[in-house]
């Protein structure tokens, strides 16, 4: 592990961050900014490097701040693998909450912090697990996540879910407990799953609702409604995505739920999937239709890891992928 130096070790920050990367200096630098900027920032701020881009530590330099650190993976562990070795660096380093900031996800607020910190203080009874900026309920009978209506997004709001590049901030008494998410999923899904974990463990989590409201607005996801009817057409560089959400989701059900009802349920949904994907021409069709089966057949075997090297399109140009 390569740590560069910054704030002393005998410092124990009561809210720390970590900011997972991987080959993307320019959004790096700019989510690093946002981060460092903000009304009330972070008391300790490590990047995490998932890749291999010698930029990424000069990005680091550049700032000269003390807060800031830099640890390299040492390889790609995935979105999930690399989140997981963020949490427990935090988790060692003393910090009572963890928040979490993917490198192309910066906060959209200057005071995103401060409000989620604001947030910890005024819920924190011990049985608070997770706090961030973006969250959504979770429907059981259809295995689904559930948006919530923007005239919900007022208060201090309980939430079943927070995804990726939402602001996840935990409580180190939950990683004690439960653990981090598993680094075995590699990406796709696995946050939803742990955060299903966390609530089934008998802890909250919750979001600012006029914090979430905020982010619709500058996302211009206000008055936006959920239609699933019509498969969106992925890049091609990017179907191996589904493959990990499919298993992912299949495996959790059948293994961690105790629910083989919505495995089968996603299942029927991928078939469908398949043969929508036909309608984006052969070559995508064929790619789309075997991934999406590897998928499920991995799901119910177990098969997890690092399966499916994520791939660009060599007519396309090349976009890294975490």
């Amino acid at each position: 592990m390569d740590l560069m130096p910054g704030m002393p070790e005998a410092s124990a920050p009561r809210f720390g961050s970590f900011i997972l990367t991987f080959n993307r200096p320019t959004q790096l630098r700019e989510t690093i900014r946002a981060l460092i900027a903000q009304t009330v920032p972070p008391e300790l701020v490590v990047v995490i490097d998932n890749g291999d881009n010698e930029e990424t530590t000069s990005v680091i330099r550049e700032f000269g701040d003390a807060r800031l650190e830099y640890c390299a993976t040492g390889e790609n562990l995935g979105s999930a693998g690399g989140v997981a070795f963020g949490m427990r660096l935090l988790l060692d380093r003393g910090c009572e909450w963890i928040h979490s900031v993917d490198d192309d996800d910066p906060p959209l607020t200057p005071d995103t912090v401060e409000r989620l910190r604001a947030l910890i203080e005024r819920n924190d009874d011990g049985r608070l697990g997770v706090v961030a900026a973006v969250g959504s309920r979770w429907d059981w009978t259809t295995g689904e996540q559930r948006r919530l209506r923007d005239d919900e997004l007022t208060g201090d709001v309980p939430v079943d879910i927070v995804g990726g590049g939402q602001q996840l901030t935990v409580c180190r008494r939950v990683l004690e407990e439960i653990g981090t998410p598993d680094p075995e999923f590699f990406f796709g899904h696995y946050d939803p799953i742990w955060c299903l974990l966390v609530a089934k463990a008998g802890y909250r989590l919750m979001v600012d609702g006029e914090l979430m409201y905020r982010n619709r607005e500058i996302a211009n996801r206000v008055g936006v409604t959920v239609h699933r009817a019509k498969l969106p057409r992925q890049p091609y560089d990017a179907i191996w995505r589904r493959y990990y959400v499919t298993r992912n989701y299949v495996y959790a059900m059948r293994q961690m739920f105790d629910r083989p009802d919505l495995a089968r349920r996603e299942t029927a949904k991928s078939l469908v999937r398949t043969v929508a994907s036909w309608g984006h021409g052969p070559r995508y069709g064929a790619r789309f239709s075997l991934l999406q089966l590897r998928g499920v057949v991995d799901g119910y075997r177990g098969r997890l890891g690092r399966t499916v090297i994520p791939w660009a399109d060599p007519k396309q140009p090349s976009t890294p992928r975490r």
